[in-house]
């Protein structure tokens, strides 16, 4: 029993770019060991942002192909179609039978029984499952014909401890890989994926993603156990984070507490969104000015700490600014702005859209024993928070920056309330508005 093992090395791919090359390729080898009746008792697939790691283990040395039946055209049909059958299959007439079965009589050719090397299977499959992977984003590179995700510079394949030597566009396979992204004058032969594996995780780099999940979280749990903070559950924003480092390391920074005068989802959106970093809350929900961040080395000298709370201070300052500047724009006197927003082809502009609204609004309000003129005045300045530099930055926030505008400027309760919820519920496990007032304009929003 053998053990299959390649590596594709290339630079940083980026994190959704990653996960789908990881999952995808892993399975297209895995479909071509079950046709092929290939054996194997474990076969995993990890990754880092540099390097790509399939393997397969206890994998049988021999396949044996049996052999089988396969039908041909009728015995009826034309020359054509029989000599046809026989060129794809490179065989003579005389090698044919006939056979009849439920449908019909046919000509039918049974091949025969043989053995191959899986070492000779993957020499000729591995070039043709790299070649058939669609990427979604690809580039190419210098004077060469292969798209790769990011330019590819080594690929390491070893079966039994032997390298299976092909050759795939500009690069040849090896038993050898880099063992620092910076430093390609660095590199290792390795003879199977344990001895490659305990170099790495020697030298503090974490092939296996879920592994580096895993040592994320024990940090994260042990960092907010001692603070007594959480962190929002956010698992698009955790893969990505756990796909974008092969050496995790967590560290807890913190930005000025004036920008904690912003609104939380504003703050929490420049950070989870721009930096990719954790903001964390206390036991009231309430946001603080700690933060956590995942990075791809230890902060000895204390100097990436340092760099990111400059950072995210600086992009706080800009959120601080847009929100400064529009929640005292006059949320009525920006109304006449909708109309040159466009809202859908044949329907007008989103002008035209909230004078809809405004008119059915005023037809279902006695019905709903809600005042005319608060309807009306709702319907008027609902999708005003479009036209924010908030928004313009952040379109996850629409409706709900309108609630905090219409807040700041002495609205009535229920109509902030009634435009911060306009888009809700948002799934099947979404809250739902609860008073009248905000049923009636998630009743015509989509008017």
């Amino acid at each position: 029993m053998s053990e299959f093992f390649l590596e594709l090395f290339s630079e940083e791919i980026p994190a959704g770019l990653q996960k789908n090359l990881r999952e995808k390729i892993f399975e297209d080898f895995k479909i071509l060991f079950e046709e092929k009746s290939i054996k194997s008792k474990k076969n995993f697939s990890f990754s880092t942002p540099n390097r790509l790691v399939l393997v397969f283990e206890s994998v049988d040395k021999q396949i044996k192909i049996k052999s089988k039946e396969i039908r041909g055209p009728k015995t009826s049909a034309p020359d054509q179609a029989l000599m046809g059958f026989l060129r794809s299959n490179k065989i003579k007439k005389k090698d044919l039978f006939k056979k009849k079965t439920e449908k019909d009589e046919f000509y039918f050719y049974k091949t025969v029984a043989t053995s191959l090397k899986t070492y000779d299977l993957l020499t000729e499959s591995i070039p043709k499952i790299l070649n058939n992977y669609k990427w979604k984003k690809s580039m190419k590179w210098g004077e060469f014909d292969l798209n790769w995700g990011r330019p590819l510079k080594s690929i390491l394949s070893i079966f039994d401890k032997r390298i299976i030597s092909f050759k795939f566009h500009h690069l040849v396979s090896s038993n050898q890989t880099f063992l620092d992204k910076d430093f390609e004058d660095k590199k290792r032969s390795f003879e199977n994926f344990k001895k490659y594996q305990n170099f790495f995780e020697n030298n503090g780099v974490i092939i296996n993603q879920n592994k580096r999940l895993k040592i994320i979280n024990k940090s994260f749990s042990k960092i907010l156990g001692k603070k007594g903070l959480k962190i929002n559950e956010n698992p698009k924003l955790m893969d990505e984070v756990v796909n974008l480092v092969d050496s995790p390391n967590v560290l807890l920074c913190k930005f000025d507490k004036k920008f904690l005068s912003v609104p939380k989802e504003i703050l929490t959106l420049t950070m989870e969104s721009h930096q990719k970093y954790f903001p964390t809350f206390n036991d009231k929900n309430e946001i603080t000015n700690e933060f956590l961040i995942v990075t791809n080395k230890k902060d000895q000298k204390g100097l990436i700490k340092i760099g990111n709370e400059r950072v995210v201070d600086a992009r706080l300052s800009d959120a601080e600014f847009f929100w400064n500047k529009d929640k005292t724009q006059n949320l009525v006197k920006k109304v006449s702005k909708l109309k040159s927003m466009n809202f859908f082809k044949g329907l007008g502009s989103y002008f035209d859209k909230v004078q809809r609204m405004r008119k059915i609004g005023g037809m279902i309000s006695d019905d709903l024993l809600i005042s005319k003129e608060k309807i009306e005045l709702l319907a008027s300045i609902c999708k005003t928070d479009l036209t924010s530099d908030l928004v313009g930055e952040f379109p996850e926030l629409q409706g709900l920056m309108g609630g905090y505008f219409s807040q700041h400027q002495g609205f009535d309760k229920d109509i902030s309330l009634a435009i911060s919820e306009q888009y809700l519920p948002i799934g099947l496990n979404s809250i739902v508005p609860k008073k009248t007032i905000q049923h009636c304009i998630v009743y015509y929003r989509q008017d």
